[in-house]
């Protein structure tokens, strides 16, 4: 079967991307590589765009919780538009909710691994002919029932892969632009969703390689503002200070955002990445109360928080930004207290900004897997999994379960309630600096 064309879209979502989405964009690299013709979309923000189905021989979909019902939407659009496509899914809903994805007779199989490696070996057998059984890293029907076939192995030369397809996007439609320099995460927090290349097998880009990608972004696309989404950046420090030595050596003019963990830094490590231009690190926190860190199994303590934040202070670093999360399992009313009320210490004493998040127990973490041990009553309102709201949406953020100690609508409504709190708070700093500006503006202008 000759492949006329492969189209790797992104659905609509809760909301738009502010960076161009990776996953697809270095699959779609990775077969022109091997000389397929490939398009890429995104349609969080390309939402009139219209397509004729009947050019496509491939389709593949990033499926989440949130996008699931409007991927299965645009899967029956596309099947009613060309018979014959074949319409695959990947993505972190994909690879843990199998059966709710293939079931509806839509898609023809699910990627799970990394879809570097998976999908081209998928094109490759649908153009000979072949059982797709031969193929590592897939689940499909056959036989009237869904079969699996052995995992693939992960890509541990990171620095082979292509850059990411970003000339198949209109990047005009984006703020920033993300880099993962590392994949997976060696820690267990039960909360945390692992996509498919998200294991506790870590792997890096050499810091040469990483340094490579950033500059390809400058040239290309005037790149100034960077978002590395790995998932713990300062992990490996040395790694980390080598790459912002090569930004300082290199002068790069560009800024940047990472996230890591307490545990994981030092001040002059801080202090090296302010000069490379680093602006904010975020921190996930999660909670004020120290059993909960530990039934978490975080492996830190508030005094290890208090300790990182006053690396912040005393050293010449970037802003510091904290994560915290209301309505784990052992929260009540006094421990979602004591976790806004250490995120207030913590931004008086160390002037650290802090957002809160509402819990999710999303598919295939520890919570997910065992709720009745930890007293979880879920619901699969998949469109409501969303932690948080980036563009100022958080009245649409809805507790998807409910815990021993609340109900889903007192958890949404306490949450909306400490979320109303925090951004008036952001209102009134924004409204002071405002004014703060005009008065000074008003008086250079009288001293002139």
């Amino acid at each position: 079967m000759f492949l006329k064309k492969i189209l790797l879209i992104f659905p609509t979502s809760f909301e738009v991307n502010v960076v161009p989405p990776l996953g697809i964009s270095i699959i779609a690299a990775c077969l022109r590589q091997r000389g397929w013709d490939v398009e890429l979309a995104d349609l969080t923000v390309e939402r009139g765009r219209h397509f004729d189905w009947e050019q496509y021989s491939m389709v593949g979909m990033t499926l989440l919780c949130v996008n699931f019902r409007q991927g299965m939407d645009l899967a029956r659009e596309i099947r009613n538009g060309n018979k014959n496509v074949f319409i695959a899914a990947g993505g972190p809903f994909a690879d843990t909710c199998t059966k709710e994805v293939l079931e509806g007779r839509l898609f023809d199989a699910v990627i799970h691994g990394e879809g570097e490696t998976v999908f081209p070996s998928l094109v490759c057998a649908i153009e000979n002919g072949s059982d797709l059984s031969i193929v590592k890293g897939l689940s499909f029907y056959q036989n009237g029932n869904i079969v699996r076939t052995q995992n693939p192995l992960f890509i541990e030369d990171l620095d082979a892969l292509p850059f990411p397809a970003y000339d198949l996007y209109q990047m005009n439609l984006y703020g920033e632009y993300s880099v993962m320099a590392s994949r997976g995460c060696p820690f267990y927090c039960v909360f945390c969703t692992r996509g498919p290349a998200e294991t506790k097998h870590v792997r890096h880009l050499s810091p040469g390689r990483v340094i490579d990608w950033i500059v390809y972004l400058i040239s290309n696309y005037g790149s100034r503002e960077v978002r590395f989404i790995d998932s713990t950046f300062t992990l490996d420090q040395r790694w980390a200070e080598e790459i912002c030595d090569r930004i300082i050596s290199r002068r790069l003019r560009f800024h940047w955002t990472c996230q890591t963990r307490a545990d994981c830094l030092s001040g002059v490590l801080l202090e090296k990445m302010k000069k490379a231009g680093c602006t904010m690190v975020t921190l996930g926190a999660e909670s004020g109360n120290d059993q909960i860190l530990n039934s978490l199994e975080k492996g830190f303590t508030r005094a290890d928080l208090r300790n990182a934040a006053r690396l912040f202070k005393d050293f010449r670093a970037p802003q510091l930004n904290l994560n915290f999360i209301i309505g784990h399992p052992w929260d009540t009313r006094e421990t979602i207290l004591e976790t806004v009320a250490l995120a207030k210490e913590l931004r008086r004493t160390c002037s650290a900004r802090y957002k809160l998040f509402l819990l999710v127990p999303f598919p295939g973490t520890e919570l997910w897997n065992n709720a009745d041990k930890y007293g979880l009553r879920i619901s699969k309102d998949w469109e409501k999994y969303c932690k948080y709201s980036f563009m100022g949406n958080s009245h649409l953020v809805e507790a998807t379960y409910g815990t021993r100690e609340f109900s889903r609508e007192e958890l949404t409504r306490l949450y909306h309630e400490l979320d109303n709190r925090w951004f008036s708070l952001v209102v009134r700093i924004v409204k002071k600096t405002q004014q703060f500006i005009r008065e000074r503006n008003n008086l250079i202008k009288t001293k002139n």
